[in-house]
């Protein structure tokens, strides 16, 4: 159950014209906490486009007022509470408007209405009288492709279309994440979209990390920030190795498995493994640099660059540099060397779960305890390898 300290106030919703919309909401932002990442492809854009030709201006736009949230929140919360530094640090930065339900209509008519999007040549139709719903056509030619170059009553009949616009004048933390999540209750949110907006420290953790080792991403995952699978990346490479942090002795492993149900229970437990986030992050921040060198690195052999960019290749270097592992580069490439010549191995490892023995290689496709139990025991295994060869040498 949400607790608020200022309710969510929600003004009336009224149909505003395009022009008006975009010439009032200026200086908008969309926090990462509380909107999915820009993400419409040119043929989304096109689709929109055409929409708004045949006035079908799909969606309600809503805006949070900062300005007026942060004059309430002054008054419920002290100057060191999250909600306070939110909220100033937008007015700091000279924004005026949260953005919560719109980002992409939005930020596509500010390209448009500012002849960044070039239209497709070709021919169009757009209802030219929305009483009658007559309809005429026009045509976009090669050099005449801005939205400064279209006849001016096909400009001024977009203009004056008109979308829903919902204004929010007060809410803190707990609201923004509360308005998103119901805004978005008929939308196939995917689960680490539903944790980015939780109001909670673990969710600032992660997606700090994910601005911190952005290039690492980049190079692991095609467009991280789509469904924000970057952000999961990171709290899977967190949970692996709080779930298999070498144990102190007369202490077994636990060998749980990772699934969604977990990485939501990081999100909801308290803080209190700091030191491990601040290793995960500074190893993190070491594969980043260590990972073109890896690229091009001899020592791996063939097919360097596919062996070192395999997410689980990352992951379980990360969690030998967080279990022991001397994190210099050259022991760095001697684990990967070692754990790649696992991966290519076809032996078959016995857990203690009573199930069908896996290989090394099945075992970084899976995230069972099982799969987990195996993964461990290479991974030891390797750190113990590579140090006695590596440390006081």
């Amino acid at each position: 159950m949400v607790k608020f300290r200022v309710a969510p106030i929600k003004g009336e919703t009224k149909m505003q014209e395009l022009a008006y919309l975009m010439s009032k909401f200026k200086k908008v932002v969309a926090p990462k906490r509380c909107q999915r990442p820009l993400c419409w492809s040119h043929r989304t854009k096109l689709k929109f486009f055409k929409s708004l030709l045949m006035n079908r201006v799909e969606g309600t736009f809503i805006f949070i007022d900062i300005h007026s949230a942060f004059e309430a929140i002054r008054r419920e919360y002290h100057s060191n509470e999250k909600s306070y530094i939110f909220f100033e640090d937008l007015i700091n930065a000279n924004y005026r408007y949260i953005v919560i339900d719109g980002n992409n209509r939005y930020h596509f008519l500010e390209d448009l209405f500012s002849d960044q999007w070039l239209i497709p040549t070709g021919e169009y139709q757009y209802i030219s009288n929305t009483t009658t719903g007559k309809i005429e056509t026009f045509e976009v030619l090669p050099k005449k492709r801005k939205f400064s170059d279209l006849l001016v009553k096909v400009q001024d009949a977009i203009k004056e279309r008109c979308s829903p616009v919902s204004p929010y004048s007060q809410l803190d933390l707990a609201g923004l994440a509360d308005v998103f999540t119901n805004v978005n209750s008929g939308v196939a949110l995917n689960r680490q979209e539903l944790r980015n907006v939780m109001d909670v420290d673990y969710a600032d953790l992660v997606r700090e990390l994910e601005d911190d080792i952005m290039p690492l991403l980049n190079q692991l995952i095609d467009r991280p920030q789509l469904g924000l699978t970057g952000q999961e990346f990171i709290v899977d490479c967190i949970d692996f190795v709080l779930n298999g942090i070498i144990p102190t002795e007369g202490q077994p492993s636990k060998h749980n498995a990772i699934n969604q149900g977990t990485k939501d229970e990081l999100y909801n437990s308290a803080a209190d493994s700091d030191y491990f986030y601040k290793m995960i992050y500074a190893n993190l921040k070491l594969i980043q640099d260590y990972l073109p060198r890896m690229i091009d690195d001899e020592i791996l052999g063939s097919g360097n660059s596919r062996k070192v960019k395999r997410k689980s290749a990352v992951q379980n270097l990360l969690w030998m540099m967080c279990n022991g592992l001397d994190a210099s580069y050259e022991s760095c490439v001697a684990a990967m060397q070692e754990t790649e010549n696992e991966y290519s191995s076809s032996y078959q490892y016995p857990t203690s779960y009573q199930t069908d023995d896996k290989s090394f290689r099945e075992s970084c496709g899976g995230l069972n305890k099982e799969c987990m139990q195996i993964r461990e025991r290479i991974l030891t295994r390797t750190i113990n390898n590579v140090n006695e060869s590596y440390i006081n040498v």
